[in-house]
């Protein structure tokens, strides 16, 4: 039986937000993609940048026109944190569904790929970034300083966590080392 997610009215997109749990994007949001979020893990901390504007949150931003989900995601932790990310220690886990609430057509239905991901190394960000800087935060810190709190983003941070844990376990194994 697949995970479900609560459904939570978000007033700053004007637009009711779940999220969809997946390796892959669902075939109805072919054509609707608009940002994407990366949950960037280092060690037992999560990456947070300070978003003018919004406060801290996992880096996230528009997908540009030509740009696959995966390189949106690689360049908008790069601007927001100045991270690099290991190729191999990154994933699609689902993405989040806005469907709009209000006067039809105002505000388009919209899906925002999400990824886990673990951080190689740290640079400085970039200039001109809208990033004033990060923080490294214990997952269990995260309702404290996250600039929005809701019970979806408890239950994404959550899952976040459990598939970095699945998905890229502590150490290295015997035959990875020996080759």
């Amino acid at each position: 039986m697949p995970q479900t997610f609560s459904t939570v009215h978000w007033s700053n997109l004007h637009a009711d937000a779940t999220f969809l749990a997946g390796e892959e994007l669902p075939a109805q949001s072919e054509g609707k993609l608009w940002a994407v979020l990366t949950f960037v893990f280092y060690g037992d901390k999560v990456a947070l940048a300070d978003i003018t504007g919004r406060g801290l949150c996992v880096p996230s931003g528009k997908i540009e026109p030509g740009e696959s989900v995966d390189a949106a995601a690689v360049r908008e932790v790069w601007e927001e944190t100045g991270a690099t990310l290991d190729p191999e220690r990154r994933r699609l886990i689902g993405c989040y569904h806005l469907t709009p609430r209000g006067e039809p057509g105002i505000v388009p239905e919209r899906y925002c790929p999400v990824f886990v991901a673990e951080a190689w190394s740290f640079a400085p960000i970039p200039e001109g970034s809208e990033s004033r800087g990060v923080v490294m935060a214990a997952v269990e810190d995260v309702a404290d300083v996250y600039f929005t709190w809701d019970a979806l983003m408890a239950e994404v941070f959550e899952f976040a966590e459990e598939r970095r844990n699945t998905l890229f376990p502590v150490g290295i194994s015997v035959t990875k080392l020996l080759g």
